[in-house]
């Protein structure tokens, strides 16, 4: 059985944590006044992580650096991109069609069209993914809480129904972005404008772009490794929407 994984898309936040150090010598009172002034000082911004080192970037898609500020690994069977890619760069191209192809059909929405053929839409989106892949919120679900992931793309078309949503997206990864950690895992920038919507609760503001790092779950089969499934995607800034045995 596929293990089970779940997405939770948001805007992510970013949190700095201060340390203080006590402790030492007494201080003159003319160092003590420095120190308050110095601790009065506006801080710096704590500086942003880099995982570039661990791919094998050559400078493309340099306009999203977010991309690679974000941890690849989350298990202990991360392979980091340079090193997955000396051994299966055979696949990265597939994979990064496939990934590409899932987040386009699917974020690229027009309701009117899923209204008229709501099963031709979802056969459109599901076209090379898995059906039946578990999707659910936490693994310590009862079976009848399970949702397949063909359910959850379902549910979403009915939303994108309901809401009335009009919307325009593009993904953009490179082979730079391709690692595996028990799955195969595409990042890409999901850069999308919601034109019309409903929802009154909506956390984006209509007719303007966003970006947003996105990694891509795809299974390989071991009895045909050239076989692959999308399962699943989520945000690359959060990690409870997967986990992995």
């Amino acid at each position: 059985m596929i293990p089970t994984i779940a997405i939770v898309v948001s805007l992510a936040a970013f949190m700095c944590v201060l340390v203080y150090l006590k402790g030492g010598l007494p201080k003159p009172a003319e160092d003590e006044a420095i120190e308050e002034t110095v601790a009065e000082a506006p801080q710096k911004p704590a500086p942003v992580d880099d995982y570039t080192r661990e791919t094998n970037y050559k400078g493309n898609l340099s306009q999203f650096p977010d991309l690679y500020q974000y941890p690849f690994g989350k298990t202990d069977a991360y392979i980091m991109n340079k090193d997955f890619y000396n051994q299966h760069y055979e696949i990265f191209e597939e994979c990064e069609r496939d990934a590409t192809l899932f987040m386009e059909s699917l974020f690229n929405v027009n309701y009117r069209d899923i209204l008229a053929n709501q099963n031709q839409w979802l056969a459109k989106v599901m076209t090379n993914a898995d059906y039946m892949a578990n999707h659910t919120s936490s693994p310590e679900m009862d079976d009848e809480d399970t949702t397949i992931f063909y359910d959850y793309i379902k549910q979403l078309s009915n939303d994108f129904i309901r809401d009335q949503v009009e919307m325009e997206a593009k993904f953009y990864t490179d082979d730079s972005l391709v690692y595996s950690d028990y799955y195969v895992f595409v990042r890409g920038e999901l850069v999308f404008t919601i034109y019309s919507s409903t929802n009154e609760s909506l956390e984006y503001e209509l007719g303007k772009e966003y970006a947003i790092p996105i990694d891509v779950a795809i299974e390989r089969f071991t009895d045909d490794p050239d076989d692959h499934v999308v399962v699943n995607f989520g945000k690359a800034s959060e990690t409870d929407w997967l986990y992995t045995p």
